[in-house]
């Protein structure tokens, strides 16, 4: 037990002492920290000031005439163009008032425009930003004149009917608003992190066995310690390293989520709430094992670095299915297939992250998601640690994948 502390406390404090380590724990959550900070500090008088510079500053300010020759425009209600536009008895007169400063341009509206429907915007200079957002008016004040300036009939035609969708079993019901992207983002970046942080850090038990057999470094640790010892140390020694950066960045996403919300008004709906951080720790924990594991012994196997990670496209496949499957979990997190994924071990670290993220997932579907884990690396742990032999870890012949399936489960079913 000594040794495998010894070696658990070498793994742990060698990786996270690591600069690259050190930066990435702290820039990867430090960055968007100061962009949000930097969103958050600029004053309302800042973002004017830069509108301005788009937009042409006081000249936005002027309104732009209409002139109607084909006598649809019977109103110009101040509740819809604010200022922004005037009606002009001819075309003359408005070429005068643009000229002389008091218009910024004007609108032409054909005669024939139920049939045409044309309209030419006259201005002394064309500046695409700064006319955007008077034709978009524009074309609302048209909008309430067709409709025979009914302001009922106008606001009801403009605005989307307000939908409600509410699913039938209480039990998965959640209260996403699915109308706001925002309510597909969250989970989708919640499966990029888990899918990224958990495969990189399981290839990093791939790489430092790999290398040390390369070097000759597993020699000299071959006659001090025993192979099951050295596997159970560095899987516990790196495991706990990749969780604390993990705990930092997951913690370090929920809580600019929260700012951000402060910031853009993000609906509290939205919010992935604190349980989320704890499921997060544990998945994490039992995904690394998983796959730690099978890095391990796969990195016991290898005569070097080069060919293990040629073969780690094979270990990636049920995560990679998983990302795949992304599009499937956000809009129907309570299916068929997104529960066997979150369920399924090989595909649960992730699949039943990204339905916690939504929310309204079964308990009893998390406890055997937790169930199926914890059976699942208890047997890949010990299958991996009956392949930490010296005559694997001290050969330089190749493997293969099928060689190694094989192995790894007729020594669990011998043992």
């Amino acid at each position: 037990m000594n040794k495998v502390w010894s070696i658990f406390k070498y793994e742990f404090y060698k990786t996270v002492s690591r600069r690259s380590f050190i930066l990435t724990l702290i820039l990867v959550p430090l960055v968007p920290a100061l962009i949000l900070w930097v969103l958050n500090s600029l004053s309302a008088s800042q973002s004017q000031a830069l509108g301005d510079v788009f937009t042409g500053g006081s000249q936005s300010a002027l309104p732009a005439g209409i002139v109607d020759q084909s006598g649809l425009i019977k109103e110009v209600p101040d509740w819809i163009v604010g200022g922004s536009l005037v009606l002009v008895n001819d075309e003359a007169t408005a070429r005068e008032q643009t000229f002389a400063g008091a218009l910024k341009g004007y609108y032409m509206v054909a005669p024939d425009y139920l049939e045409s429907g044309e309209v030419t915007y006259y201005v002394e200079e064309v500046n695409p930003l700064s006319g955007i957002e008077g034709t978009s008016i524009f074309e609302q004040l048209m909008q309430y004149n067709l409709l025979g300036g009914n302001m009922d009939l106008y606001l009801k035609y403009t605005q989307s009917p307000s939908i409600q969708m509410v699913e039938i079993n209480p039990q998965t019901a959640d209260a996403r608003d699915t109308d706001n992207p925002l309510t597909f983002f969250v989970p989708y970046a919640i499966t990029l992190f888990f899918y990224m942080i958990i495969f990189t850090s399981s290839s990093m038990l791939l790489t430092a066995i790999s290398k040390e057999k390369e070097n000759r470094v597993m020699e000299m640790l071959l006659s001090s310690v025993k192979p099951t010892q050295l596997f159970t140390g560095k899987l516990m020694g790196l495991g706990l390293a990749h969780l604390l950066q993990m705990a930092v960045w997951f913690g370090a996403a929920l809580l600019l989520l929260r700012m951000s919300g402060q910031t853009f008004a993000i609906p509290a709906n939205l919010q992935i709430p604190a349980y989320v951080f704890i499921y997060g720790i544990v998945f994490f924990a039992l995904g690394f094992a998983f796959y730690g594991s099978l890095m391990s012994g796969w990195g016991a196997m290898v005569p070097n670095l080069r060919e293990g990670n040629q073969s780690t496209f094979v270990f990636s496949l049920p995560l990679l299915f998983t990302l795949l499957s992304i599009s499937t979990l956000i809009s129907e997190p309570h299916g068929t297939l997104s529960t066997v994924l979150s369920i399924l071990p090989p595909t649960a670290p992730v699949a039943m992250m990204t339905r916690l993220a939504i929310g309204g997932v079964p308990l009893w579907q998390v406890g055997v998601a937790l169930v199926l884990l914890v059976l699942s690396d208890l047997f890949l742990i010990r299958a991996v640690a009956k392949i930490f032999k010296s005559q694997y870890l001290l050969s330089g012949s190749a493997a293969s994948i099928n060689a190694f399936f094989k192995l790894l489960f007729q020594r669990q079913a011998s043992g």
